[in-house]
């Protein structure tokens, strides 16, 4: 059996913190004294009793200190030792709580299970009968036994009953692996499905919910792929702010990584590829938000490679298709035709969303002049795609049957008016300009030739001209904000489109006082659309916002060490500056606050710090 969680809360009049179960068994001693007069194994057991006694005291003591004394709204020992939640009280539940007890439900439920069931008995997943209910309401279930939760070792043969005709295309893909019972599927799932869109999802959540809970064995082409499942496992778990919960964020990156890399050089599934490069997109944001940016490079990368080798760029091309890129396998197009247009559209979605994340990748490592991306490597005038919609939209017919396109970013550079169109494409179109602004101003140097520095001057006002007039066009947050997750997006779709700006005129070429004013401006822009508590949630922000908030701050910085050298006529303009800078800072902060891992905000956050102290 094998033990998932081991968790002991504190039971007080209040929740203030966690403590290890203090009759686990304790760490062995890096040494035992031996004594002349005591035979070794006599002293072992004296020293392991005494290590017992000495933890067990330890922690009544702990537990006697920090009892909660019940003051509202912050209690004596959370006020003396600062923590990061906000104290909770037994009269009334929260979030957390509810997530830990429906934990407990279940697994007193599944040990229930485990104990009584025959061997015909799918252990973790309903039966045919209960396969409905279960998946309406998940959290019925209940027991007053708190007991640890264990799996079995294997629930291979309990699902390949049900599907045994393919169990030899699952060898490799997850076939035999636990995986937690379907209840807990249910509530991680919840956890992510509702903010999975700002976190590069870009699949039918509802068809991806429906297989994720068909009853049949992980690696079974009913459900979806190993490390798509764990992907978003990972993520459910890691928004679920519940300890038992995210104590299996490890369990699931391992396994997420593994199955990826299964999936990769299988290719027996072509049919699943969505899937695969799916999980590389969540793997790759999580990463990124735990502050591993290579890693999530590499996941991103290795996610646009294979999108550019079954040809996702030339979805409704009304032109020939060409070679595959970079090497990718040597496929004519996508292995197989559209089930209908809910799956071509989640094609779609998925080259624009491999594209927005290796953008978003170079931002926050502002390695923009060295990196591919997707938006290049087949050339502007080489993607054909159409631009993403909702989700929803593909299904109600907003994609004629008939349509075919060519040169779509080229067209969107090009053309003279901006018409009002869905938030994904808004955002995929945010991403290119910012792109385009960050290649341009990588391509400076003060030894172009006259001939190259016009071209440049050129290209410079009239990328100025394209990012002003579509930033101007966007929609205003405040009539999007009884959609949540839409205002999310669009408030980064905002910040993307100040970014662009600050990214073109903060280039050495743009040394004159109008661009200041405008890299000024965008900075004050992205402070105000981030800083926006109407939309909320700052806690499930992509990371992305720490680096653009970050690139703000800089920019402010830049200007108030300017200020500095105008002597006394710079001390008023100045001290606004950093009255500025100190919302930024703020605006970080609470990015940065409400998750551990959110390793963009706070990675950036720590390199500002120094940078304001030394100003």
């Amino acid at each position: 059996m094998y033990t998932w969680f081991l968790y002991n809360p504190l039971v007080t009049s209040g929740t203030c913190c966690l403590l290890p179960n203090p009759f686990a068994r304790p760490q062995p001693a890096s040494r035992i004294l031996k004594s002349s007069g005591y035979d070794q194994g006599k002293e072992r057991a004296r020293s392991t009793f005494a290590q017992r006694q000495s933890l067990y005291e330890l922690q009544v003591y702990i537990s006697k200190s920090r009892r909660c004394d019940g003051v509202r709204p912050m209690c004596g020992p959370c006020a003396r030792v600062p923590k990061e939640d906000q104290c909770e009280y037994t009269d009334s539940m929260s979030r957390t709580q509810e997530l830990e007890a429906t934990v407990h439900r279940l697994q007193s439920r599944l040990t229930v299970l485990q104990n009584g069931a025959g061997p015909s008995h799918l252990v973790g997943y309903p039966g045919p009968s209960s396969n409905r209910s279960a998946r309406s309401s998940p959290f019925s279930e209940s027991s007053s036994n708190d007991a640890s939760p264990t799996f079995p070792a294997s629930i291979s043969g309990s699902h390949s009953s049900s599907s045994s005709e393919g169990s030899s295309q699952r060898d490799g893909m997850g076939r035999g692996e636990e995986e937690p019972p379907v209840a807990m599927i249910h509530m991680l799932l919840q956890c992510f499905l509702p903010h999975a869109t700002q976190f590069g999802f870009f699949l039918h959540p509802q068809r991806f919910y429906d297989s994720a809970l068909q009853p049949f064995a992980i690696g079974d082409e009913r459900r979806p792929s190993p490390a798509l499942l764990y992907a978003a496992y990972l993520w459910g778990a890691h928004l679920s702010r519940s300890q038992p919960l995210l104590s299996s964020e490890g369990v699931f990156l391992k396994r997420a990584k593994r199955h990826i890399s299964t999936e990769i050089s299988s290719h027996t599934n072509p049919a699943r590829l969505l899937h695969t490069i799916q999980a590389q997109v969540l793997l790759s944001t999580y990463l990124l938000r735990s502050k591993r940016f290579l890693e999530a490079e590499f996941y991103a990368n290795g996610a646009a490679t294979v999108a550019l080798g079954y040809q996702l760029h030339k979805i409704r091309s009304s032109r020939p298709v060409t070679a595959p890129q970079l090497g990718a396998p040597q496929l004519e197009v996508y292995p197989t035709p559209p089930a209908d247009v809910v799956e071509e559209g989640e094609r779609i979605r998925a080259f624009w969303a491999v594209g927005c994340l290796q953008n978003q990748l170079n931002l926050a490592l502002d390695a923009a002049s060295a990196s591919f991306c997707i938006f290049e490597s087949p050339g502007a005038s080489g993607i054909d795609t159409p631009w993403p919609l909702d989700i929803e939209d593909y299904d109600n017919g907003a994609l004629p049957p008939g349509y075919q396109g060519q040169e779509t970013i080229r067209h969107f550079l090009t053309d003279d008016t901006f018409t009002p169109s869905p938030i994904p494409t808004l955002y995929a179109k945010a991403s290119v300009l910012l792109y385009r602004a960050t290649r341009l101003g990588a391509s400076w140097s003060p030894d172009l030739q006259p001939q190259a520095f016009a071209a440049y001057q050129t290209s410079y006002t009239w990328l100025d001209r394209r990012i002003t007039a579509f930033w101007q066009a966007l929609p205003p947050i405040y009539a999007f904000y009884g959609n949540s997750a839409a205002a999310r997006t669009l408030v980064v779709t905002h910040a993307l489109a100040a970014a662009a700006a600050i990214r073109l005129h903060r280039s050495p070429a743009a040394s004159d006082a109008e661009a200041q004013g405008k890299c000024l401006f965008a900075a004050h822009s992205v402070f105000d659309v981030l800083g926006d508590a109407r939309v909320g949630s700052q806690s499930i922000a992509h990371p992305v916002v720490g680096a653009l908030c970050a690139l703000a701050c800089q920019t402010m910085m830049d200007e108030v060490q300017r200020t500095q050298t105008w002597g006394s006529a710079g001390r008023s303009q100045e001290a606004e500056l950093r009255a500025e800078l100190g919302v930024g800072m703020r605006t970080m902060r609470l990015y940065a606050a409400g998750c551990p891992l959110i390793g963009g905000a706070e990675y950036q956050l720590q390199k500002l710090g120094l940078q304001y102290e030394a100003i």
